[in-house]
């Protein structure tokens, strides 16, 4: 019976398949990713194989897949975010039966017409992201960490302020750079980048993670040759509902720009040598369109200037259009300390 209800043919009662299928995922459960359907020395290998000096188009970073959801398989919390304008949970929206089984309704209609007579879990999992959730978390893809490690890493030492998904990491993995450093305050999303870097300990890699909030990591003097994350975008993803994310530690914008974005910009020129570069992935969103600018005078008032802007493209949005997001590229100031 499970391998007939996940065949989509025009013959079949939708809504009578449409109920198997509501069973069939309210026994089983949310459809997290499995690490167990993924080689792990594989997905390395094929990022290292990757020719990143050809992902650059103009100012445009391309949008690729490499190894999105084996690193998804780290973080099964990426459903338990809420957002600025969604406090429920992904989970939660998808726990409210009728709301499941409109998802699962959409997913079928899909299916029928551009898949190929499967119902599938990787699609179901993304129209979860675009029919439940009025927005959706999303991974600094890896290849793009490798080419902005290979283009401003100088073979030598990252911080990458805000860990995150893991996407920066596995990036530095099969980058030129001998040593990330990676600061993440969320216990769960930590222990997530701890088991990502165990697999990979016989790497040549020096790999050290700490779980503490990025404004109250101080690195060692002019150790460093980049440091490079996307940080939080003030509290328009709340990643989890411990005291030390920087949106509840910090709750209004002032305080937030002040004692969180600045001391990170200023614990990162001190550790950066002279020459070297600072890469923030920040963009405006409706609710604060003062980010960016902010992000340039604090850089600025810092000691870095400003030498070039990337976009991260980013997939369309329930058919939206080609969404961009700005990469600032500072680089310290030659002889300021």
């Amino acid at each position: 019976m499970t391998n007939n209800i996940f065949n989509v043919c025009e013959t079949k009662n939708i809504d009578d398949e449409v109920e198997k299928l509501f069973i069939y995922f309210r026994q089983n459960g949310f459809p997290h990713y499995d690490l167990n359907q993924y080689d792990a020395n594989n997905e390395l290998l094929k990022l290292k194989k990757f020719d990143s000096n050809n992902i650059l188009d103009g100012k445009d970073i391309k949008q690729t897949m490499h190894s999105l959801g084996f690193l998804w398989c780290f973080f099964p919390n990426w459903v338990d975010v809420t957002y600025k304008n969604q406090d429920k949970t992904l989970i939660e929206l998808w726990n409210d039966d009728d709301k499941l089984k409109t998802l699962i309704k959409k997913t079928y209609k899909w299916q029928l017409k551009y898949g190929r007579g499967v119902f599938t879990i990787n699609r179901l999992r993304q129209n979860a992201k675009v029919y439940l959730s009025r927005q959706s978390v999303s991974n600094f893809r890896p290849t793009a960490s490798k080419y902005f490690y290979n283009a401003y890493g100088n073979n030598g030492a990252v911080w990458d302020m805000s860990s995150g998904w893991g996407g920066r990491l596995f990036g530095f993995l099969a980058s030129n750079c001998k040593t990330y450093i990676g600061t993440e305050p969320c216990k769960q999303t930590f222990n997530g980048l701890k088991q990502l870097q165990s697999i990979y300990s016989k790497e040549n890699k020096n790999i050290d993670l700490h779980n503490i909030c990025a404004e109250d990591y101080v690195p060692e003097k002019e150790t460093l040759n980049l440091c490079f994350t996307s940080p939080p975008y003030f509290d328009c993803e709340r990643y989890s509902k411990e005291e030390n994310q920087s949106y509840l530690k910090h709750p209004n914008k002032d305080l937030w720009l002040d004692n969180f974005l600045r001391k990170v910009i200023a614990n990162c020129f001190y550790g950066l040598k002279n020459e070297g570069y600072l890469i923030l992935n920040i963009a405006n969103t409706t609710e604060h369109k003062w980010i960016e600018d902010e992000t340039k005078n604090i850089a600025n008032e810092e000691g870095f200037t400003l030498v070039d802007v990337n976009y991260l493209i980013l997939s369309s949005i329930a058919g939206k259009g080609v969404k961009r997001e700005t990469i600032f590229i500072f680089k310290k100031k030659n002889g300021v300390i």
